[in-house]
């Protein structure tokens, strides 16, 4: 799975970690490590020259600047590099003694810039780095360096805040393209690390009472009647509240058998609340050596580098975090078996909000109750092998209205499971089409 990994290094606990994780890594995945430092000399000399206007009078004049100008350039690139090299021999020690294949990478100038551009350049399946540097104080939780790094790359990283993979790992399940990423990491490193493993998935039915009580207040009678906001409100906590429970257990379905596909036993914890606090509580208590999350959640959109929650997770869990998912496509449009727009969509005919905001149901609340279980009792699809989407598929089903479309694409992935295709293509896309005729949302493809 990881078999080039590079080890960011510079000589502080946090980078220690790291080396000794990245040689039990290649140990297991036979992966080849290279270990990175990156130096400054270009600072040290600007510093020089910003205290030069502080020197002693005797060192004023220019030719004696310039002279011990270029003394301080030749010690102190000297002596970085010396250092620098010395860092790496911990590395190549560690390395040779462990026998696993490795090399030291030595590189000049911005620290978290060249880190990203090796990444760039080579080709790595994951980046191991510290959470903190050198210059780490008692109140900091998350390095400049490395979350500058996290931010600008597509990589998997191993975030690393204490030295051992053991006793337990947990991953989060929200049905993402990412978290299904991470399922696959947990399921290995519970596997080659003899590791118990949790998945736990969280939904939040809290926001949408909080938007309810806001709405109250700045409603007057007349707006409320016309929005039949009592009723909107039962609906929420009588039907979606109780759908979103449905929605993320079914989350948890697909990781179980995920895991028993592969030979893992898996614990299965759902629960209510804001997500990264509920999750960030069930570490606290747990106590992992090793939590796992995607990049970015469910609801990503194109661009975004990282998710609030895994954001907040990164900053605030006590152990190593893995994120996964990093070289997925970020383009709406892939889903995944088990997935949060598998589970929740409903047919417009079923249920729609006409202009005045107000709940049209054609066969009545009972029906639409009875819509909502029907989609999520359904057993889950076991898809072993997922179809992917081109681009030019994925923009063609952009004419598909918004609330209907994730629901179309999903006809569209079971049609070409059903016919043995692997990728989704626009010719996929109009035999789909063709063959689906009846169903009337097709007509805005």
């Amino acid at each position: 799975m990881y078999k080039k990994i590079l080890i960011a290094i510079d000589n502080s606990r946090h980078s220690n970690h790291c080396i000794d994780l990245g040689i039990e890594l290649s140990k297991k995945f036979n992966s080849h490590l290279v270990g990175c430092h990156v130096y400054d000399a270009s600072l040290h000399q600007r510093r020089f020259r910003d205290m030069e206007k502080g020197l002693p009078p005797q060192y004023q004049d220019e030719t004696e600047l310039q002279k011990q100008r270029d003394l301080h350039t030749t010690l102190i690139n000297q002596g970085l590099r010396l250092i620098s090299e010395s860092y790496l021999d911990v590395f190549d020690k560690k390395g040779n003694e462990a026998a696993v294949p490795h090399k030291g990478l030595l590189l000049e100038g911005k620290n978290y810039y060249e880190i990203i551009k090796e990444l760039q350049r080579n080709h790595y399946d994951l980046l191991i780095v510290g959470a903190q540097g050198l210059a780490a104080v008692n109140d900091s939780t998350l390095g400049s360096v490395c979350e500058r790094v996290v931010r600008r790359i597509k990589t998997d990283v191993l975030v690393v805040k204490n030295g051992s993979f053991e006793g337990k790992a947990v991953v989060a399940v929200d049905g993402s393209a990412q978290s299904v990423a991470g399922v696959k990491s947990a399921l290995s490193f519970a596997k080659l690390f003899d590791l118990e493993l949790d998945s736990v998935s969280v939904f939040d039915p809290h926001y949408h009472r909080v938007a309810f009580e806001s709405i109250a207040k700045v409603l007057s009678k007349e707006a409320g009647q016309i929005f039949r906001f009592k009723e909107q409100e039962n609906l929420h906590e009588e039907i979606i509240d109780k759908g979103l429970a449905k929605i993320y257990q079914g989350h948890l379905d697909q990781a179980n058998l995920m895991a028993k596909d592969a030979g893992v036993e898996i614990n299965s914890v759902l629960m209510d609340g804001k997500p990264y606090d509920q999750i960030l509580r069930f570490v606290s208590r747990e106590q992992p050596s090793l939590l796992i999350v995607g990049r970015t959640g469910v609801h990503n959109t194109n661009g975004l580098d990282i998710g609030s929650t895994t954001e907040n997770l990164l900053r605030l869990s006590p152990c190593n975090v893995l994120l996964t998912g990093g070289n997925i496509d970020a383009e709406l449009g892939t889903t995944t078996a088990g997935s949060e727009f598998q589970r929740s969509s409903l047919s417009k005919k079923d249920t729609a909000f006409n202009s005045r905001g107000h709940l049209h149901d054609e066969n009545g609340i009972e029906g639409f109750i009875e819509s909502v279980h029907s989609v999520h009792e359904k057993p889950t699809i076991k898809v072993h092998n997922p179809v992917v989407w081109t681009q030019e598929a994925q923009i063609q089903t952009e004419r598909i209205p918004s609330f209907i479309r994730s629901m179309i694409r999903i006809k569209i992935e079971k049609y070409a499971q059903e016919n043995g295709y692997n990728e989704i293509t626009t010719k996929i896309v109009d035999e789909a089409k063709s063959k689906l005729m009846n169903d009337t949302s097709f007509h805005k493809i």
